[in-house]
């Protein structure tokens, strides 16, 4: 007598079901979060939102600071963590144009709920090392590109690869970015060229 044939597990199905469920998620939490601000935003009405159990969410992301960073990751493309280490990897005279067309690229989806999670930092500090974190990596990711400059004798004369992190730090934010597109006569390409000829007339010889 032949024994049952057993049915093989299919993990990449499986697998490709939660990203879904999690892209839902995120999708409807931005809404969420931009339309109704971040402490008028609960887990049940992201689930409402995005037509999953509030059960899910907490599975998936354990917590709604955690939901908001995820959503704020997908926003900006670095859950995959490609743009800055892209440009990292780009040969440094191209890197500040690469760099400030990321950012411009990254703010526009994404400028909005950094500005809501920073705002939101005093109403719940479990944000705040969420918060430290992506800082922390930003300012590593500059600092890379910084040496990278200096490496390749780009740098002006007195401004140190130190120097030229801490500038990149300053000016490649959220807020930058939106006081100079809030009233819609800056378009992210605009402002990307003015990124660029502000970083290389700051930092480049």
């Amino acid at each position: 007598m032949s024994r049952p044939v057993k049915r093989r597990y299919d993990s990449s199905r499986r697998r490709a079901a939660a990203e879904a469920t999690r892209e839902r998620i995120c999708a409807a939490a931005e809404r969420l979060f931009l339309r109704d601000g971040y402490a008028r935003t609960s887990i049940r009405a992201v689930a409402n939102e995005a037509a999953v159990a509030e059960a899910t969410i907490y599975l998936t992301f354990s917590t709604k600071p955690a939901l908001l960073n995820a959503t704020i990751l997908r926003a900006t493309g670095a859950e995959e963590g490609k743009p800055l280490s892209a440009i990292i990897a780009a040969p440094p005279p191209d890197m500040l144009s690469r760099l400030a067309n990321a950012h411009a690229v990254a703010m526009s989806r994404a400028a909005r709920l950094i500005a809501l999670g920073e705002s939101a930092l005093s109403m719940d500090p479990d944000l705040r090392p969420l918060r430290d974190r992506a800082h922390a990596n930003l300012q590593a990711a500059y600092a890379a590109i910084a040496q990278r400059l200096a490496d390749a004798e780009l740098l002006q004369p007195g401004v140190t690869a130190a120097d030229a992190a801490d500038t990149l730090y300053a000016i490649c934010n959220e807020t930058t970015y939106l006081r100079l597109t809030h009233d819609g006569a800056r378009s992210p390409e605009r402002y990307a060229t003015w990124l660029t000829a502000t970083l290389e007339a700051r930092l480049l010889q």
